[in-house]
């Protein structure tokens, strides 16, 4: 793997927490997924950041970072003294 595909991946890494970040409130987890895979798309097209994978395989890709994401958030920041964000 080139230096080129790191710099593209980690790239997406951050959009993925930085969407992830922006859209966090209590409830609505579908919509605020969805809201932040069009985030993502955005980052990436801003940036140039072009991924040779059909686009629903990335969209799936995506999604399953975005639920590991927030699983760890879950565990790790948002759920301090039992409160539980959705």
């Amino acid at each position: 793997m080139n230096m080129e595909w790191i710099k593209m991946l980690l790239n997406v890494k951050n959009f993925i927490e930085i969407a992830v970040v922006m859209v966090e409130h209590p409830g609505g987890g579908s919509e605020k997924k969805q809201r932040a895979l069009e985030i993502i798309h955005i980052l990436m097209k801003e940036n140039d950041v072009h991924l040779p994978l059909p686009d629903q395989i990335i969209d799936l890709i995506i999604g399953f970072a975005i639920d590991t994401f927030v699983n760890w958030a879950n565990e790790n920041i948002w759920k301090k003294g039992g409160e539980e964000n959705g």
